[in-house]
């Protein structure tokens, strides 16, 4: 009798973060066309990795050749805070208390920690037992990142005062906070926002 095993493993990754975030944000004018912006921002990210490893066995028996699969199932699902600080210089066209809108365009960094990473892993069998759950944290590849930024919007007064800014903002962000196989938190960062400042 001949025994012979192959192993094959395939891992997949889904993306389960929420789109929405929400934060603070507040601007120090420096001249009629230049500001400093500074924002404290919270998005809730995460994801699901499921690894199927298959063993195949192949035994040859008096010339009969045959095969058996076994397989074992991990999934695992894994969430987490983002906290972003983007700091950046803003560029704005027109006088501060112009009528109609200001467009402005801006650049600058911005500094991000993940917190709160919490992970339930759970293992199904060749046979189907489920086994569930383990708790423990996955280890982020880095808990802190910087990154880069760049944006343009728009800058809307109304009679009270109140600023209404729509903004696009685009973040390179250096460091990826998981990193692992078939799971990368994406660098580049695409956000549309609008924001109420006074």
């Amino acid at each position: 009798m001949d025994n012979s095993s192959t192993v094959g493993t395939q891992n997949q990754t889904q993306a389960a973060s929420e789109r929405i975030g929400y934060g603070l944000t507040g601007q120090v004018r420096i001249t009629n066309h230049f500001s400093v912006d500074i924002s404290a921002l919270m998005r809730k990210a995460g994801y699901q990795f499921t690894s199927t490893v298959t063993t195949t066995t192949t035994t040859i028996l008096n010339g009969v050749t045959s095969s058996t699969t076994s397989g074992t199932i991990t999934h695992e699902d894994t969430r987490a805070r983002f906290f972003e600080f983007p700091l950046t210089v803003r560029y704005y066209s027109g006088a501060k208390r112009a009528n109609g809108p200001r467009w402005f365009a801006e650049g600058g960094g911005a500094w991000r920690w993940s917190n709160g990473i919490r992970t339930s892993t759970d293992t199904t069998d060749d046979v189907g037992v489920n086994t569930c759950c383990t708790l423990t944290p996955v280890v982020p590849a880095h808990r802190s990142g910087i990154g880069m930024v760049a944006g343009i919007g728009l800058q809307f007064i109304d009679a009270f005062g109140i600023h209404v800014v729509p903004e696009v903002r685009y973040t390179r962000w250096i460091d990826q906070v998981f990193d692992n196989l078939t799971t990368h938190t994406f660098q580049n960062q695409l956000d549309a926002s609008i924001s109420l400042t006074f």
